[in-house]
């Protein structure tokens, strides 16, 4: 008799396959339609039988965001960022103002605070890769100020979870012992692993992404971050482009199904939202934008790019989901709603300005050009 995690994989993977066909031609990028399927899917699809390959997609999704920041990129990168990501976590304190002015106590408040503050990584990091923006400028920041976000978002989770400040020490020194190793043994481990099949590569890549994660949930630090790491001395020991290679069919996989399920367990958080829900989601959503131009524009963006790197940072994913999911646990329905809408809307909305801001941007600016010379 076959496995219900089989057939439930085999209905997901259907249904996410014509999700993606819809959107193929037009050359728009398919998260939105996985977040869709799972909507329309709600409490049909039993999500909890997908697992792990949910999880496993994400983690892979932020161990590819390290792949693209090893120790010499991030500390050439590490002034711009700072820049940029210290005008983004301004939205930090404004969001836990909204959260007091709404109010809520002090951690609902905070909570609220990071749900407005934290964007998507795993959702900009594959929109990114979607549209092959890489290796642009504004990418850089952007990718740069997430690394940031979630360094943030980590410590704010082990101080709201109730790890205390032996959870947030014990993911600090692992990190550093992380960040030495990618350092200064890169080149000692990368000709180890040199002659390695392609297989073993595949496997021991797999053993210390999903360790690492489960090492650093058990101390009370985010397992994101240890896949980030993961990834960064992975890129010290110049398996790169063999990674991305090997890992990237898994990982686009496990993506489709991590927002199927966001899709599919949002209806019932959303039951007895009210208006200043609603109110709180939309000011949550514009609160960014000019923050994020300014810090753009301290990173030494062009106003091309500063525009681009604000509409980037637009989506929220993951991070919010699992505040959302802590706030509920911890009586703030309200912070949760709102965690739950910037998701489902911040999605759709960040996938299309982001797909056709080089086409609305440069438009304006050539009819800026061409009304010109007939105003002179």
């Amino acid at each position: 008799m076959i496995h219900p995690s089989v057939e439930a994989f085999g209905l997901a993977a259907a249904l996410l396959a014509l999700g993606a066909a819809l959107v193929h031609r037009t050359g728009f990028p398919p998260l939105p339609a996985y977040l869709l399927v799972g909507l329309v899917l709600g409490g049909r699809l039993h999500v909890e039988a997908l697992e792990p390959l949910p999880s496993l997609g994400l983690l892979l999704l932020l161990f590819s965001v390290g792949l693209e920041f090893g120790p010499d990129r991030l500390g050439q990168l590490s002034q711009r960022v700072l820049r940029a990501g210290f005008w983004d976590a301004l939205a930090l304190p404004l969001g836990a103002g909204l959260g007091a002015l709404a109010g809520l106590d002090w951690r609902g408040a905070l909570l609220l605070g990071g749900i407005v503050y934290a964007s998507s990584s795993a959702v900009i990091v594959k929109l990114i890769l979607d549209l092959r923006r890489a290796t642009s400028p504004e990418s850089e920041v952007v990718l740069g100020v997430l690394v940031f976000e979630d360094l943030v978002v980590a410590v704010l989770l082990v101080l709201l979870g109730g790890q205390g400040g032996v959870g947030l020490l014990a993911g600090v020194g692992l990190a550093l012992l992380y960040w030495l190793i990618a350092r200064w043994m890169g080149p000692l481990l990368s000709r180890a692993v040199e002659g390695f099949s392609n297989e073993l590569v595949l496997l021991a890549g797999a053993a210390f992404v999903s360790g690492s994660a489960a090492l650093f949930h058990t101390i009370g630090a985010s397992e994101g971050v240890g896949a980030f790491l993961c990834g960064v001395v992975a890129a010290g020991l110049g398996l790169r482009e063999r990674l991305e290679h090997l890992f990237g069919p898994v990982r686009d996989l496990g993506v489709a199904l991590f927002f199927l399920t966001v899709g599919a367990q949002a209806l019932g958080l959303l039951q007895g939202a009210g208006w200043l829900a609603v109110g709180l989601a939309i000011m949550g959503l514009l609160l960014k934008l000019p923050l994020n131009l300014w810090g753009a524009k301290e990173a030494g963006l062009s106003p091309k790019r500063q525009r681009y790197a604000a509409v980037y940072l637009l989506p929220r994913g993951e991070f919010n989901l699992v505040l959302g999911a802590l706030a509920l646990q911890g009586g703030y329905p309200l912070a949760a709603q709102v965690a739950v809408m910037l998701v489902l809307v911040s999605i759709p909305l960040g996938s299309v300005l982001m797909r056709y801001a080089p086409d609305w941007f440069g438009k304006s600016r050539r009819l800026a050009s061409s009304e010109s010379p007939r105003q002179a």
